[in-house]
């Protein structure tokens, strides 16, 4: 296998691959190549049959593709604490698979138990080198995946690379290119319903206890935040100065923000209300006293969850402005992107699992 270093952001190509349809296979007659997001160049069979996925958001990557069916096999987060997430509420075989390693920040997965399973790929997230240890222990490709937020359109682009290679290795092309054009087209309605609002008719909101390599409590927030984004909410966090993923914020730093509504994460409730509920300063806020604090289906779970960040949008714009958003019916509109995104509607099991969409009473 040759290996060649390449930028971090450098375009991901794929050759070799062909489409034919949304449930394709990749049928050429020989081995192809494809160029990795570590830039490590792979040797693949023409066609790829049977998969596993290994770290933080890989298997929920090949879900979107529509691909569950190529998955052999599982890390044992799947069949314990992400059990609620979306993609296993859609396609809830996946929790009857072999398990092939453990999940976690550090997932490396079980050379052993994937090579149990005799996988064509294996989709990796985490350390390149982990990646190179465990392809060459298990003498089965890894190709790993630079996953990322979407908030942006540049770490969004990343993202549909990301896709469009599992797309390609996986003879999906099209699903992948359907992808893109979805989020894109559902992030344009957001944004277009509320653009001509004067910065000085904004809404301010504050987002809380969101997941991070773990539970956080109210004080741990997004600087970026999607679903404020998306929809011109100012997020009172944008004013820090920092790039990192996750910020933990102080007492003095919210009440001096005093946002007009706290959103906060549904993995994180008990924290969020026991903090909100058990420190008088907090009785100040202006979110506090107006009983303006919601909760939104998990931002992240073992790496971010898409379709929740866009259901969440429409939540906080139908939330903060009303009149721009009367048109939606959420549990419909929820259901949409879940059907688009995982093939399922999910309204119902979501509302149960993580009781979203809620003012959350302090």
């Amino acid at each position: 296998m040759v290996l060649r270093a390449i930028g971090a952001g450098a375009i991901t190509g794929v050759t070799g691959c062909s489409a034919v349809g949304l449930q394709g296979t990749a049928m050429n007659d020989g081995p192809r190549t494809v160029t990795d997001e570590a830039g490590r160049e792979i040797s693949l069979p023409g066609a790829v049959e049977r998969a596993v996925a290994v770290g933080p958001g890989a298997l929920r990557q090949v879900a979107y593709l529509g691909a569950t069916g190529r998955i052999v096999g599982i890390e044992d987060g799947e069949s314990e604490w992400l059990q609620k997430v979306p993609y296993n509420q859609a396609t809830p075989g996946l929790r009857e698979k072999p398990v092939i390693g453990s999940a976690g920040p550090n997932a490396g997965g079980n050379g052993e138990e994937i090579l149990s399973v005799d996988p064509d790929v294996i989709f990796f997230y985490g350390d390149p080198s982990r990646a190179e240890a465990l392809q060459k222990q298990t003498e089965t490709p890894v190709v790993v995946l630079g996953i990322t937020d979407f908030g942006g359109a540049e770490k969004r682009q990343q993202l549909y690379e990301t896709w469009r290679l599992v797309g390609g290795i996986l003879g999906m092309e099209n699903r992948a290119a359907e992808l893109e054009i979805f989020v894109e087209e559902t992030i344009e309605d957001l944004g277009d319903r509320t653009a001509d609002l004067p910065e000085a008719e904004r809404a301010t909101a504050y987002a809380g206890a969101i997941s991070y390599k773990g539970a956080h409590g109210i004080a741990t927030t997004r600087r970026q935040f999607p679903p404020f984004a998306f929809t011109n909410v100012e997020n009172v966090a944008s004013v820090l100065e920092t790039d990192a993923a996750s910020v933990q914020i102080s007492e003095e730093k919210l009440l001096t923000w005093d946002p007009r509504a706290i959103f906060v994460d549904s993995n994180n409730l008990d924290r969020a209300h026991e903090d909100l509920s058990n420190n008088d300063a907090f009785d100040r806020l202006t979110a506090v006293e107006n009983g303006a604090v919601y909760t939104l289906l998990p931002h992240a779970s073992y790496h971010h969850n898409y379709g929740s960040i866009l259901a969440n949008a429409y939540f906080v714009g139908s939330t903060l402005y009303p009149d721009r958003f009367d048109d939606v019916d959420l549990e419909s509109k929820v259901n949409s992107i879940f059907e688009r995104m995982l093939g399922a509607p999910l309204y119902d099991e979501l509302i149960q699992a993580y009781d979203p969409y809620r003012k959350l009473e302090v």
